[in-house]
């Protein structure tokens, strides 16, 4: 198990793993679980949310609301445009995920669309439109085998 972070302590670990498991899961059904009062699950859930190290949040699939094409995008930057290409990259409604990464390539974004045309069409009209982009590298995904969100493991027990 990784260290722990300053301010995160094992009831916190534990609070974290239920949660990821079952986001809607009660406050006093962690704390039977447990063994503390809801109060404090409460107290320390308000605390883990103020810090950042919680965010409760309804996951979408994408394809079950009709985003079938998933492509990873690698992109190459000018070295001074990068965090422009970065910032009009959030700003696109079909991105969902930028990150700046090392390697051959400076970004990283997730694109979610409907379709193959779609896909082509953002890339023709909106990625190939972005100045400072020197060149990209588009993946499309075609099975999803494994997709996790649950980062504790080991601390619900």
């Amino acid at each position: 198990m990784a260290e722990h972070v300053e301010g995160i302590d094992e009831l916190d670990l534990k609070i974290l793993s239920f949660l990821q498991d079952d986001g809607r899961m009660t406050f006093k059904e962690i704390a039977a679980r447990i063994g503390v009062a809801e109060r404090t699950i409460r107290l320390r859930v308000s605390s883990l949310r103020e810090t950042g190290a919680l965010s409760i949040v309804g996951l979408v699939n994408p394809m079950k609301i009709g985003l079938n094409i998933i492509a990873a995008i690698h992109i190459a930057a000018e070295r001074d445009q990068l965090q422009h290409c970065a910032n009009a990259l959030i700003e696109m409604d079909e991105v969902r995920y930028v990150s700046l990464i090392t390697g051959e390539y400076h970004i990283l974004s997730e694109v979610c669309v409907s379709s193959h045309e779609e896909l082509s069409e953002f890339i023709a009209q909106k990625l190939n439109k972005v100045p400072g982009i020197l060149r990209t590298n588009i993946i499309v995904e075609l099975k999803i085998l494994k997709n996790k969100f649950n980062f504790m493991r080991g601390h619900n027990g």
